[in-house]
């Protein structure tokens, strides 16, 4: 029961988060959508979605060589959708980096420095989301003092040089792939804010609200990554939902785009799965 509990708690608060999101949606918005005309930019949006795991899992791939360990990029791209597909459906979306570091392990790979690895891996995309989403502060017409915003800005700084410098003093296999990874991780966040923009398009958002739209959506991302729900279902629902309320957005639009984000993630993520049972020597 205790090995249970925390699995039982997180899925209620899932499924209440999610009651009290969808409670912000306003039928007669969404129904003053052209669906026809509109359905067109889910194919873009698919497509950049996967685009961005590709780039997620070739950085990934970059502190795993740093171990000498002979992973293909094929081999590790099966590996990080399967890690995907876990993240959905296991408390606190770590599933998917325990399953990597098992089985990088049965490949040779000390566990520590597989756990390391990914746990840097993800750390380091998580930065890049803060960095991105202050420059979009900076930009935004957003009820926050500049003062405020500037403050966030130097800290955000300060936690990047910070960052650097405890991985070239403290994991020093990594170190020599810092940079490059950063760089990739900015690649992966602005491809995804790129599929946000699409479904934006698909929900016919006026373009004067693409800025505050992309500031909740970042923020949600950060939220979802807390371990308090099942894949974060609900936890960026409701995020969105009282960062559109705070900007003055609409809660319709904000949710319904990030179920649609949700639901291409978790088809995206069946490749995954499809993989892992049509091709199991693979794995």
């Amino acid at each position: 029961m205790k090995k249970w509990l925390p699995v039982i708690l997180k899925c209620i608060v899932a499924i209440v988060a999610t009651y009290m999101a969808l409670r912000h949606v306003k039928n007669n918005e969404l129904q003053h959508i052209r669906w026809n005309i509109s359905v067109i930019w889910l194919l873009p949006a698919i497509l950049l979605f996967n685009a961005s795991q590709f780039v997620s899992a070739y950085r990934l791939l970059q502190y795993y060589k740093t171990l000498n360990a002979d992973i293909p990029y094929g081999f590790n791209l099966q590996l990080y959708y399967t890690g995907m597909f876990y993240n959905l459906f296991l408390p606190g979306g770590v599933g998917g980096d325990v399953y990597k570091v098992i089985i990088l392990k049965k490949r040779g790979i000390a566990w520590v420095n597989a756990a390391k690895a990914t746990v840097l891996d993800r750390f380091t995309g998580l930065l890049i989301l803060l960095v991105i989403g202050l420059l979009l502060l900076n930009l935004a017409s957003l009820p926050l003092s500049e003062q405020l915003i500037h403050i966030l800005s130097f800290a955000i700084i300060a936690a990047l040089l910070l960052y650097g410098f405890i991985v070239q003093r403290y994991f020093p296999p990594f170190g020599s792939v810092i940079t490059k990874a950063l760089a990739l991780s900015a690649v992966v966040q602005c491809l995804q804010l790129f599929t946000f923009y699409c479904l934006l398009q698909f929900l016919q958002v006026p373009a004067v609200a693409y800025i505050q739209y992309a500031v909740i959506f970042l923020a949600a991302a950060v939220v979802a990554a807390l371990p308090i729900s099942i894949g974060g279902i609900g936890i960026r629902e409701l995020s969105m939902a009282a960062g559109a309320m705070y900007l003055h957005v609409s809660s319709t639009i904000a949710i319904s785009a990030s179920i649609i984000f949700y639901l291409i993630t978790a088809f995206s993520a069946t490749i995954g799965w499809w993989l892992k049972k049509t091709h199991p020597l693979l794995f």
